[in-house]
C-alpha cells in the first residue's frame, strides 16, 4: 500500500527513498506535477490515498538561485505553502526537506529555505533539516575515478549519507516541527575527504587541501554550516553503511 508520495521524483533523495521503501512510496516528477501549479498538485492528491507527501522538489544550485531569485522563491518558498494547504484539505501530512543553509541564510537559496521553515505550520508539518552526501558528490565522484580533488580545510559541515537521511525521514515521519538530521560532529571538507579515502581505499594524496574564501560576484557561503543534530549519528559508521548501500545498487 502506497503511503508516501514524493514530489520532485527525479531528485536524488526521492529516488533513494523509493529504492529503500519501494512497496510504500511512489515518485512524481515535474512532468506530472509542477509544484508551482496548484492544479497539478491537486490532481496528484486526488489520485492517491497516501498519507505522507514528501516534498523533495527544490532549486538547490546555489549560483543559479542567486541569479534567479524569483524562480527560487516560487519553488522553494511559495510552492511548499500551497502544498501544505492542500495537505490540510486532503487530510495528508507534508514532510518538507530543508537545508543546513536555512540556519545560515547568507544567499538566496538559504533565505528561501529559511523563509519556508518560518512560514510552515510546525503543529502540522514535519520539516527535515539536513545535509547529505551521495555517490555523485564532487569529492566522492572524483575519488572513485582516481582523480585529484580539492577540499576546503576551513569550511565545516556535519553531513550524513543520503541513505541514512531517507531512513531517518521514514523513522521520524510522525513528528512535527523542525528535526535536525546530521552527523554528530562537525568536520572540515578536507577531513571528510580523508575519511572517504579511508573507507573506500582511495589514495589520500589525491586530495588537495585548499582554503575557502568567498569571492566577489558569487553567492556567499557560510564557512561553518554545521548544526546540532537531534539524532546521534556517527559519521565513520555512516560512511561504511553508505559503502554497503551503493554496492548493492
Amino acid at each position: 500500500m502506497i503511503s508516501f508520495v514524493a514530489l520532485g521524483g527525479n531528485s536524488r533523495l526521492a529516488k533513494c527513498f523509493s529504492d529503500l521503501f519501494p512497496d510504500i512510496s511512489v515518485n512524481v516528477d515535474k512532468s506530472l506535477c509542477d509544484i508551482t501549479n496548484k492544479k497539478d498538485i491537486e490532481k496528484v492528491f486526488k489520485k492517491t490515498n497516501a498519507k505522507y507527501i514528501l516534498n523533495c522538489a527544490a532549486i538547490t544550485d546555489i549560483e543559479y538561485c542567486e541569479k534567479n531569485p524569483k524562480e527560487t522563491f516560487d519553488v522553494n518558498t511559495i510552492a511548499p505553502l500551497i502544498i501544505e494547504k492542500l495537505c490540510e484539505k486532503y487530510n495528508k501530512k507534508l514532510i518538507q526537506i530543508s537545508s543546513d543553509y536555512a540556519y545560515f541564510p547568507t544567499n538566496v537559496y538559504g533565505i528561501s529555505k529559511y523563509l519556508i521553515e518560518k512560514l510552515l505550520n510546525p503543529k502540522k508539518t514535519l520539516i527535515v533539516r539536513t545535509s547529505f552526501y551521495y555517490k555523485d558528490l564532487y569529492l566522492i565522484k572524483g575519488l572513485f575515478k582516481n582523480q585529484s580533488v580539492s577540499a576546503y580545510k576551513n569550511m565545516y559541515f556535519n553531513p550524513i549519507s543520503i541513505n541514512r537521511a531517507a531512513k531517518e525521514i521514514y523513522k521520524n515521519r510522525n513528528k512535527k516541527g523542525v528535526v535536525n538530521i546530521f552527523s554528530s560532529k562537525k568536520i572540515s571538507k578536507y577531513h571528510f575527504a580523508m575519511k572517504v579515502c579511508k573507507v573506500f581505499d582511495a589514495d589520500k594524496k589525491l586530495v588537495k587541501p585548499v582554503s575557502f574564501v568567498n569571492k566577489v560576484g558569487f553567492a556567499l557561503r557560510p564557512p561553518d554550516s554545521s548544526i546540532d543534530s537531534n539524532i546521534a549519528i556517527n559519521l565513520d559508521k555512516d560512511l561504511f553503511q553508505f559503502k554497503k548501500y551503493i554496492k548493492i545498487r
